[in-house]
Parts: structure tokens; sequence; C-alpha cells
């Protein structure tokens, strides 16, 4: 649509060429063979490292994939989920968005009909990319080499909820700059918790964010700048 269009059509659409490594749980049936795909037909030199969810949860076999390779050797790490549709050309232009507006922690939009849990992390009328308060958990999620050596490997989590509004206060606290690309929408397309109790990942989010620093929920979802 015109929105989408004039988003796309301004900001960069490539920078220099980085070495990627994305890492994702696969399930039987799910998108990441047409993820897969897009994200190795880019300019940048892309490795993909996928493992099936077995017994584990999401990221126990996340970290497990991470320790296989050496971070220091690549400039972006990108968490992905197996159920979330990205558009052509999307990881030149994404992390092009990301390095120009200098995001340490970023993801894409999701489009107005993608499952979303943040109102602040859909997608905004003319706007390329946001300076916001909060970066979400997936279902994509880029880390640079600075957040990469901060934030990885994940805590022992199985779902991972309050992960999120933690970093949100690391990257406070280190004065970084995260954000939202909105010149890259993605389609979320399976609602959040559909593949595991919800009480379950509220009780975990509460433990883990009882010793530590976060970002309550209001003050996370909100827009700092907008890039237009």
């Amino acid at each position: 649509d015109a929105v989408l269009d004039h988003a796309w059509r301004r900001g960069p659409r490539t920078g220099a060429r980085r070495r990627v490594l994305v890492v994702g749980v696969e399930r039987p049936g799910r998108l990441m063979p047409a993820l897969r795909t897009e994200l190795e037909s880019s300019r940048h030199e892309v490795t993909v490292a996928t493992s099936a969810a077995g017994g584990r949860g999401k990221f126990e076999n996340i970290n497990a994939l991470l320790a296989e390779h050496d971070l220091a050797d690549f400039d972006w790490v990108l968490v992905v989920d197996d159920d979330v549709e990205v558009p052509h050309g999307f990881l030149d232009r994404f992390l092009a968005v990301a390095e120009q507006h200098d995001l340490q922690l970023a993801q894409p939009a999701h489009r107005l009909a993608s499952h979303a849990g943040w109102a602040v992390t859909r997608r905004r009328p003319a706007s390329v990319a946001r300076a916001t308060a909060f970066v979400e958990i997936g279902p994509i999620t880029a880390f640079s080499r600075e957040a990469a050596r901060a934030l990885l490997p994940f805590p022992e989590l199985r779902m991972g909820w309050g992960l999120d509004v933690h970093w949100s206060a690391v990257a406070q606290e280190r004065g970084w700059r995260i954000g939202v690309v909105d010149a890259t929408t993605i389609l979320h397309t399976v609602p959040v918790a559909e593949t595991y109790p919800r009480d379950a990942a509220v009780a975990e989010a509460r433990a883990f964010l009882a010793t530590r620093p976060y970002v309550p929920r209001d003050e996370a979802n909100r827009t700092l700048r907008t890039h237009r």
C-alpha cells in the first residue's frame, strides 16, 4: 500500500557487506525453508543454523546453536522464528536502515495483520525506522556485534518472556540506541504463546525479573524518535 511504498522508497537499500549469523528452531510444516532461502539470497555473507525443537525450550535450542559459532566473527546475529514471512530483499534493507540509525538491537515492524504482543512494534505510517524503548524477543531480533557480546547466549529460560524488558534496561544503562525498522515489515503468522502455556511463560518471566533490572511495560511501549 502507499504507506509501505513510502517507507520502502526512503532510506538506504544496501550498506556495507556484513557477516550475519541467523539461528532458529525449525518445526515441520512451518515457514523456515522460505525464510532461509530469502535470507541466503542477501548480498551479505549469511550463515543459517537451525535445529529441531526436540524436548528442549526455544532458548535452550538457540543457545546450543550459538555455542557452535564464534560470535565475534559476525557483525550481526539474527534470532528468527519459523512462523514469519518477510519481504523480498528483506535482510539487505533491514540491516542498512538499522546501521544508518546506529541501532544496536533492532527488529522489523509487524504488519497490521501480523500477530504482535506490543503496540510499539507495529509499523507506523510514513516511518522508515523508530528509536524505541523496547525491542521484542521475536519473531525476528537482530543483535549488533556489541549487543551480541553483552546479551548472548541467552539466560537459562525456556520461553523467554520478560527478557526483552530486561534488555531495555541494559540498553539504557549502556546508552544503546535500539529500535524498530518500519521499512521492512513482517507477518507473524501464528499467535503468541500458541505452542506453550501462557501461565508458565508469565511465571518464568516473574521469577527472571525478580532479581534483574527491567523497564515497565508502559515505559517500554514508547517510540522515542521517528525517522522518515
